[in-house]
């Protein structure tokens, strides 16, 4: 008999899946280590989710009353998705209730249309 012909057990890390001896994924490893296309985007955290529920206007008289407030309320608005959530004085303001909110740093970004106004996404410095 030659060292060629000699059968050795394979090692257990050799054998080939068998279905039988796993419970199944875990689906939290399946999702992290899932092949995601170039492209695709990552999905957004939690924190991202709800900076971007959140709108600063800034609400001249007319625009107060388009937006239906009836006080009649000029100056910044805060709004979390389309519900009126207060009137910060000042951005730094609106900032810093935005970032407590989320739990993380945000930034505001400057929009112009009909009115001023400006959409929270977290900060990356």
């Amino acid at each position: 008999m030659t060292a060629s012909n000699i059968v050795r057990p394979s090692p257990a890390w050799l054998r080939p899946y068998d279905p039988a001896d796993s419970p199944g994924p875990i689906p939290s490893v399946v999702e992290r280590f899932r092949r995601r296309r170039r492209d695709e985007p990552e999905p957004p955290s939690e924190a991202e989710r709800e900076a971007a529920r959140y709108t600063v206007v800034l609400a001249s008289p007319d625009a107060a009353q388009a937006l239906g407030d009836d006080r009649g309320e000029v100056g910044l608005q805060l709004f979390r998705d389309e519900d009126w959530d207060g009137n910060p004085p000042h951005l730094d303001e609106a900032v810093r209730l935005i970032g407590e909110a989320c739990g993380e740093p945000v930034a505001l970004t400057e929009h112009h249309s009909d009115l001023t106004y400006w959409t929270a996404h977290l900060r990356t410095d």
